[in-house]
């Protein structure tokens, strides 16, 4: 009993008195007796298991996809900036384009829309044109009025088939060797057309006058000829061209990418962060 006694005596830190632990004042000299309870945690350690491993998978893989996505809709917004042309077009202008035939043809106008599942057709029916609208514009160099034309592929050949004209056949924005896009012509021989091109009944959709003429069209399906005259009919065409598409969701889609790519790469960071680096207590 005097052992377990002993073992409950303390000595004051000042004058050596022996007290018991729950002694606050050395009975002695009065020294207060302050005691501070010490815990000892001991260290989880900073082991690599199997957690921090799978938090480092999954997160670099939210990481690298977050980063793609990322980079993909700071490009189409980039492009989209780039090429803005007002109200919704993108696309290129102040294009020269030249032939000594009456008419310049641009042939590949090829409207084709892949089969889709969508709602059916009692509520809505949609069309190309719900989409896509182009605009081509065409003023010309030499005071004369411009006729620009927009005609299906069948009646562009049994119209236009045997008549003389230079057909636009390449067009390119990244050659580095112009300034300009890069056009090639392919010559079409034939006869003179004899008649103005406000004379053919044919037209899907047509502009003409004096000074930049604008032709802004809904495409349908089908396959088209694009065709620029000076409209009285006469040769040597000179036109500063340019050509556009509005494509609205597009613009949605380059915002909706870069926000997507921006929440996937923030949780990949948290994945890593919570699941590696964050220390644990």
């Amino acid at each position: 009993m005097e052992e377990s006694n002993e073992k409950d005596l303390v000595y004051c830190r000042k004058c050596g008195e022996k007290m018991t632990k729950e002694t606050t004042f050395c009975p002695n000299c009065g020294t207060p007796q302050d005691r501070k309870e010490i815990t000892y945690i001991k260290s989880r350690g900073s082991g690599f298991g199997f957690g921090k491993a799978v938090a480092i998978i999954f997160g670099g893989l939210f990481i690298l996809v977050g980063v793609s996505v990322l980079f993909a809709g700071g490009a189409l917004m980039g492009v989209t900036g780039i090429l803005d042309q007002g109200e919704g077009f993108i696309g290129v202008d102040n294009i020269d384009i030249e032939t000594n035939t009456q008419l310049l043809v641009a042939k590949e106008l090829d409207i084709i829309v892949d089969d889709f599942e969508g709602p059916p057709i009692w509520i809505w029916e949609p069309d190309i044109g719900d989409f896509v609208s182009i605009k081509i514009k065409a003023d010309s160099n030499d005071g004369k009025n411009v006729f620009i034309g927009i005609v299906e592929e069948q009646e562009g050949n049994e119209n236009l088939g045997n008549v003389e004209y230079d057909q636009i056949s390449d067009f390119n924005l990244d050659d580095g060797r112009h300034p300009q896009p890069y056009l090639e012509y392919r010559y079409h021989p034939g006869n003179q057309l004899s008649i103005t091109p406000i004379e053919l009944d044919m037209w899907v959709s047509e502009v003409h006058g004096s000074g930049e003429q604008t032709l802004t069209w809904s495409p349908e399906v089908g396959r088209y000829w694009l065709v620029i005259m000076n409209e009285d009919g006469s040769p040597n065409v000179d036109v500063d061209v340019g050509f556009s598409v509005k494509i609205p969701i597009l613009g949605s889609i380059g915002k909706g990418l870069f926000i997507g790519g921006l929440l996937v790469l923030g949780l990949g960071v948290a994945i890593i962060y919570y699941g590696v680096i964050r220390p644990r207590y």
